[in-house]
């Protein structure tokens, strides 16, 4: 059976203005590795925006996906060692991944449930940005907007600088609505320990925030281990996994820093097979785990979503933090959300514009 690989690079536009503590996303490129075998199709999205600087090195991606695709209509082989020594970067990784997976059974079901036959919803959060204007009440009322839509668990991103105004936000809408649950994402801007702990302990008393990711910098372990052990909330760890690869070094990293959660992106987490290196070590240390995304397409939003319901079966956990919508030009797809869920209707059908 001969394999055939080639590639698409498409360039998606954000509807509004994505941006949180370090930058702001004006558009996204993304690449499609696409496999072919007699009639099935498999495709893998590579999407370089938040994996190990890529994105400011494009040139250099594109050549390493295009070696890639090269060995694999030179090998033409549908086991997935043979390429393992080609590839560099994570999100590569993720979407060679994608594309077996999709070949082996019939694409776009990457692996068949309830989720894919339209019976089950996976629950998920709803996403608010930073913002840069000092305008409360326009905070409170795109949060009101999400509870609107059906969301009962809202992730805010969150900074230093804005904290001030931010915390007046979030006590207006407990005042509300303090049935919500917020998880406050400050994308590693607090300076230090010291400046972490006062801001997270005065989230504390809105009984409404259920946890704050990666308050500090990463690589500062101890540091972090010190806002885990001191902090009223729980921590969660997101950037600090990226570029971890080596099992026995997640295994010290959780033992040292002891989080309450991990958060994982496949797409700079070592794609699926990394990020269930993960999962199992989080679950052995009684540590909990949530499935987030990297801003990408329908398509890898698709397979993440399938692969995390396939999870859910064995390592049950919460609320994931997977969304759609953030493109202008994305695919038609099946995907919806409905009621703080993203679901997937087996009756509508994909139309790939011009991908294959």
């Amino acid at each position: 059976m001969i394999i055939n690989s080639f590639l698409r690079k498409h360039k998606f536009f954000f509807k509004g203005k994505i941006k949180n503590s370090k930058r702001t996303f004006h558009y996204n490129i993304i690449w499609f590795l696409i496999l072919r075998k007699e009639d099935k199709i498999g495709i893998g999205e590579c999407n370089p925006l938040l994996d190990n600087f890529s994105f400011k090195n494009l040139d250099r991606y594109e050549k390493e996906l295009r070696y890639l695709s090269d060995r694999i209509n030179i090998i033409k082989k549908k086991e997935f060692y043979y390429y393992h020594s080609y590839i560099t970067y994570s999100s590569i990784l993720f979407g060679l991944e994608q594309a077996f997976l999709g070949l082996e059974n019939r694409y776009p079901i990457l692996y068949d449930s309830k989720f894919t036959n339209g019976e089950l919803g996976l629950s998920i959060n709803s996403l608010i940005w930073l913002f840069s204007l000092f305008k409360v009440e326009n905070e409170v009322k795109k949060i009101e907007k999400e509870i609107d839509r059906g969301f009962s668990f809202i992730k805010m991103k969150i900074s230093p600088k804005l904290f001030p105004y931010q915390f007046l936000v979030l006590k207006k809408i407990k005042k509300k609505y303090p049935y919500i649950k917020i998880r406050v994402d400050a994308n590693g801007s607090f300076k230090n320990s010291k400046e972490a702990l006062y801001c997270i302990n005065k989230l504390y008393d809105i009984s409404i925030v259920h946890s704050v990711e990666q308050p500090i910098e990463s690589g500062n372990w101890k540091d972090l281990s010190k806002i885990c052990k001191k902090s009223k909330l729980p921590i969660a760890l997101d950037e600090e996994l990226v570029g971890i690869n080596n099992l026995k070094l997640k295994k010290r990293l959780l033992d040292i820093i002891s989080p309450k959660y991990i958060i994982l992106k496949p797409s700079i987490c070592g794609g699926f097979s990394g990020s269930k290196e993960w999962i199992i070590e989080a679950y052995q240390r009684k540590i909990k785990w949530c499935m987030s995304s990297s801003l990408e397409s329908k398509i890898g939003i698709n397979a993440i979503a399938q692969w995390t319901v396939k999870m859910e079966e064995k390592y049950n956990t919460g609320v994931h933090g997977l969304n759609i919508g953030y493109f202008h030009n994305d695919f038609y797809s099946p995907l919806h959300i409905k009621k703080g869920c993203i679901w997937y209707n087996p009756l509508k059908i994909w139309k790939f514009k011009n991908l294959i």
